[in-house]
Order: C-alpha cells, then structure tokens, then sequence
C-alpha cells in the first residue's frame, strides 16, 4: 500500500493532499494544468522536498517530516516517466534502457536480460540500435516506459504519459500502455487532465483542484457524484452547489443555489435526493447535478407545471456531430443564466437549434423536472 501526506508552499501556490492507494494497482490523479499534480510525482520521487508529511510504500517509510527521514531520490525504488521522456540523443534504445542499470553498477549480463526483458514487455525488441531520432513518437515514449522499467521499480510514476502523442497514436499507445500496466501489477500513479484516460486506466481516481485533493473514487463514484466543477465538466454533467432550504418530503428538497453576487432573480430548484441519501436537515450543504439532456428550451417564459425553471443568455453554441453521420446531431447550448454564476449547459438537436434560431448572445429559458435534478451529500 502507497500511503501519502504531502504539504508544502511554492509561492502563493498551497498543496496539501492525503491518500492511499492499493498495492499492484493504477491511480489515477486526475486535474487540469497547474492543479498540482506533477507536483505530486516530483515530491513521490524526491525531485522536490515537502515541508510536512510522509511517504510510505508497503511499509518502508521514504519520508516523514516528523522522523526527520529523508530517502535521497536515486535510492527510492521508484521509476519516473517525464511527460517529453527526456532520452538521451546520442544514445541507442539499448543504452537509454540501460543508463540506470549502468549506475547502479550490475553486471553486464544482468543489465543486458534486465534491458531485453524491459523492451519485450514494450514491444521494442527488435529496435535496441535505434536512436531516439529514428523512432516515432510512440516508440519514444516506450523507450521511456521500458527504462523506469527496467529499474524493476516497486512505485512507477507516469506524469501525462499521452500527452505528448498526435490522436491516433495516443490511441494506439494508450491500449499498449493499459495492457502493459495490467501485466507488471506495479503500484502505479498515473497524472492526466483527460477523463478518458482515467477511466481506461484507474482503478481509483484522485481529482486534484488548486493543491487540494477534492474527490477520490472509482469511476462509478466519480461519475455518479461529481463534487467540483471540474470533475462534472468532464462527465458532461451540469453542477451546482446549494444549501437545503427545507425538504419537501423523503424524496425532494426545495434548494438554494450559490451565487457570488446578489440578484434578484430567484436561485432555488426543486431536485430528488439520489437513491439511498436520507432526507437532510435544513441549512445542509448539497450538491446537485443535472444531465444537458433533460433541459428543454424555450423562447418565452413557459407556463405550466415545470418546478425548475432558468433565464438566461446563450454563451455558446456548439456541435457535437452523430455517430451516424446524419444532419440531426447533437448540440451543447451552453447558457449564462441571471440567477447563479454557474452556467447550464442543454443538449438539444440541430433541427431544434434552427427551428427556435437559436443564437449567441439570445435570451432563452431552461426548464427541467425535479426529478431530472438529483441531489446529493
């Protein structure tokens, strides 16, 4: 088991996270650029130094602020991916492999199996006399993978592993890297701002907002209880957070929405507790999320029962396209609405976008059922 406390100050930048992670399985940290994750790998690998905390891999303690231990980086069993690789140019494919085996002073047929062994695994077998020139983007990041590897390390670090990859080879690379990753069982912490990515690849998800570790869970968790914005944007889903005003009955709350600046437009919506929330008290901080599916559009203020009903001003317009390549796909409407400074995003057709003339800039109205909004802890 990884077991992590880490907190230190980069300026006016604040890291404080804490987790833990299952031996021989993937974690995913997952967050946009400047969330603090690389910052993360590089206090693991002891590249940088926490102010407080502790390090703890299956036991061993790697640092603990408390204990005064600090493991030196070259001796923590850990390999390190770097986003742009970093290979040596005028090395081989054999001999970039080999560099950390060569330092740690093996045998020259230990670090020859060591090397061969790593490349097999990467599918590089046959390239041991190229440069990293002669190989595509791909590849290099293979070599990459083979070298921490080849280090037979018991933490392995991947800081944006596909990041640096056009589409399709990031396709490519990202299965290769799933299965190698399921074949070698090594307690893996893999960083990533792409959703996809870490739903390919995490057993468990850390989401990372401004140093702080803001959500963690399997994918099902994540997906079904988003609580950031970040983490519901990825998902598709739109997010709110409110305080109960008070609950109608076992299933539905009466909300109130937070907003930064008054208004006098009305900010509550009416939402069903998901499955298996109990009825909260007055006052209780939820969140609730709505799927862009279920919001209908409408020119004019509409009458009739809808509890949930939004004013607003179309920001953006934009297709998302049909599988089927037909002329009546999906598209995002995305709206800043008057009464909270969380926009809503609706997904509509493009036949219904021409019908309505929907335009940026367009006042519009956004209504959903109570039971489309759900609400949770």
């Amino acid at each position: 088991m990884l077991d992590v406390s880490l907190e230190m100050d980069i300026d006016t930048f604040h890291l404080d996270v804490a987790f833990t992670t299952q031996s021989g399985r993937t974690t995913v940290l997952l967050g946009e650029s400047g969330a603090g994750k690389s910052t993360i790998l590089r206090l693991l690998a002891g590249l940088q130094m926490p102010q407080r905390g502790h390090i703890i891999l299956d036991g061993t303690t790697y640092y603990d602020s408390t204990a005064r231990i600090s493991i030196p980086p070259q001796k923590r069993p850990f390999g390190y991916v770097f986003q742009d690789y970093i290979l040596f140019p005028h090395l081989t494919v054999f001999e970039n492999v080999a560099f950390g085996l060569r330092a740690q002073h093996l045998s020259r047929s230990v670090i020859r199996r060591s090397v061969l062994e790593a490349l097999e695994m990467v599918q590089l077998s046959v390239l041991t006399q190229r440069l990293p020139t002669q190989l595509s983007g791909g590849q290099q990041q293979r070599v990459a993978i083979a070298r921490a590897l080849a280090l037979r390390p018991q933490l392995l670090l991947l800081d944006e592993p596909l990041a640096a990859l056009d589409a399709q080879t990031r396709r490519e690379v990202r299965q290769e890297l799933r299965t190698i990753l399921r074949e070698v069982q090594i307690t893996t912490l893999l960083v990533t701002h792409h959703y996809l990515d870490g739903l390919l690849f995490g057993d468990q998800l850390l989401a990372v907002d401004q140093g702080r570790l803001v959500q963690q869970g399997d994918q099902r968790e994540l997906r079904d209880f988003p609580r950031s914005s970040y983490i519901a944007e990825l998902v598709g889903v739109n997010f709110f957070r409110g305080q109960v005003l008070h609950a109608e009955n076992n299933t539905t709350c009466l909300i109130r929405l937070h907003q930064e600046t008054s208004s006098s437009q009305p900010n509550e919506v009416v939402a069903m507790l998901k499955e298996g929330v109990t009825q909260p008290a007055n006052g209780t901080e939820i969140f609730v999320v709505i799927d862009p599916r279920s919001i209908t559009l409408h020119q004019r203020q509409p009458e009739g029962s809808a509890r949930n009903i939004f004013q607003g001003t179309i920001m953006h317009i934009i297709p998302l396209g049909t599988s089927t390549g037909s002329h009546d796909g999906k598209v995002r409407v995305s709206i800043a609405l008057s009464q909270t400074n969380a926009p809503l995003t609706a997904e509509v057709t493009e036949n219904s976008v021409v019908r309505m003339g929907l335009q940026e800039g367009q006042t519009i109205f956004a209504t959903f059922k109570a039971s489309e909004a759900s609400a949770y802890l």
